[in-house]
């Protein structure tokens, strides 16, 4: 299974009320599966402090579970790119220029000093590569009306294109010199392990970023730049591995997946999670991703994950669940005679037949927001209604749970898929069979 690194932020968290009766947020890590707590991500954009708090009282004291701190084993660090993709020169989003040597004092004072036990991925800093709309829409204009422009038109929109073209190669020089200079910052440092990230607008780009930097002596990266195209599979997939025909897969030789696999280098896929993701990074031997779909999804879209593997032959990862979009729900109603705790009433299509920890707290635990539109009566942190950090976070929990069980089941079927020959008769397993570089 490729590792997954959950991103997340300080809004990832979860009210409780303590013994005294006190309001209290905490980590939403402790409610997560196991195999998914124990690694995730941060950005050095967001107040990260409460991912690693020590506090062992946690969680409501009348639920059913007793929550005990996560053991954090790997933590995967970004810059915060993303913050200053419109900027010329880098800057973190709290202040200060970013370059190999402030990036590095960020993260060894917010993250290396935290618990020298912990593995640390830490990134070089990056500025992320992309051809705008603007230069899009001009060279579509070019290439269809360039006979009827006359000299003064077409300077206009060169002298565009060369200042857009100036600011890329701005950024491919200080991707580079940075990842140069992080390399001696991390030189040594037991716990870590240094990552430096592919950007690019096309397979060619890639490829040429992705050998400078093994050459630099990286032996982790991670490609970046690309979750503006997560819809788009075909041009994702194009540019990382030269794959164009998505039914016969072929990774091309001279793409920078190629490259990587070839050099022996792990390699990080940064934003790409969902459960169809997922199968193309097994198929493709991709070693770890990160992502915030979870959240997303649950705690900002109001969508739950429902697991279903009835499915005989299923095709793609959307075969394997369901989304349920909470407010499709035809009844949810509080009942009234639970005087210690209520619970939510739904009807058939709202039910959840779960049984794992992250359900069985959300269950039983209080909802804490005063300003809950349920407040009438103390009730559950119910994830099928709205109105609390404690409904709404608790979507992103049960999704974990179910995004768990989604890749074992792709683990299953990837494993099915390349220990047989008879594919004439099982043809949709090609679907979940290994990637290999084309010859």
């Amino acid at each position: 299974m490729a590792k997954f690194y959950p991103a997340l932020a300080h809004t990832d968290s979860i009210g409780y009320l303590d013994e005294n009766g006190n309001r209290k947020l905490m980590s939403i890590i402790p409610l997560l599966p196991k195999n998914i707590a124990s690694n995730f991500l941060v950005s050095l954009s967001f107040d990260e402090s409460i991912h690693y708090s020590k506090i062992n009282n946690i969680g409501d004291p009348c639920a059913d579970i007793k929550l005990e701190p996560r053991k954090i084993e790997t933590v995967f660090v970004d810059c915060g790119a993303f913050h200053y993709v419109g900027e010329k020169s880098p800057r973190f989003k709290k202040g200060g220029f970013v370059n190999s040597k402030t990036a590095f004092e960020e993260y060894s004072r917010r993250h290396l000093s935290k618990n020298p036990e912990i593995n640390y991925l830490l990134c070089s800093p990056d500025h992320i590569i992309t051809e705008n709309q603007q230069m899009k829409d001009i060279r579509k204009i070019i290439s269809e009306n360039e006979e009827n422009f006359d000299e003064t038109r077409l300077n206009y929109y060169d002298d565009i294109l060369e200042s857009q073209e100036l600011d890329i190669k701005r950024r491919i020089h200080f991707i580079l010199s940075s990842a140069k200079g992080f390399l001696k910052q991390v030189e040594g440092i037991e716990n870590v392990t240094p990552v430096a990230v592919v950007h690019g607008r096309n397979k060619n780009e890639r490829a040429k970023m992705a050998t400078e930097l093994i050459e630099i002596g990286y032996k982790y990266l991670a490609f970046g730049g690309l979750v503006p195209l997560a819809r788009n599979q075909k041009e994702v997939l194009q540019q990382i591995a030269g794959i164009s025909d998505l039914d016969n897969p072929r990774i091309e030789p001279d793409s920078a997946l190629a490259i990587a696999k070839k050099y022996g280098c792990k390699i990080h896929m940064f934003g790409l999670n969902s459960p169809e993701w997922y199968r193309w990074w097994k198929r493709l031997g991709i070693d770890s991703f990160d992502g915030s779909k979870l959240s997303q999804e649950g705690a900002a879209n109001g969508i739950i994950w429902v697991t279903d593997f009835s499915k005989k032959e299923p095709k793609s990862a959307k075969e394997l669940y369901r989304r349920l979009s909470i407010k499709k729900i035809k009844i949810r109603e509080w009942e009234n005679d639970n005087l210690t705790l209520s619970r939510l009433n739904v009807s058939s299509d709202g039910e959840l037949k779960l049984q794992h920890k992250g359900w069985k707290y959300l269950q039983s635990a209080r909802c804490t927001s005063p300003k809950c539109p349920h407040r009438k009566n103390t009730h559950s942190c119910d994830p099928r209604v709205t109105g609390s950090i404690e409904h709404n976070m608790g979507r992103m929990i049960i999704n974990s749970y179910a995004f768990e069980e989604i890749m074992s089941h792709i683990d299953m079927l990837y494993e099915m898929a390349n220990n047989i020959n008879d594919f004439e008769s099982r043809e949709w397993l090609k679907n979940w069979k290994r990637i290999e570089v084309e010859l």
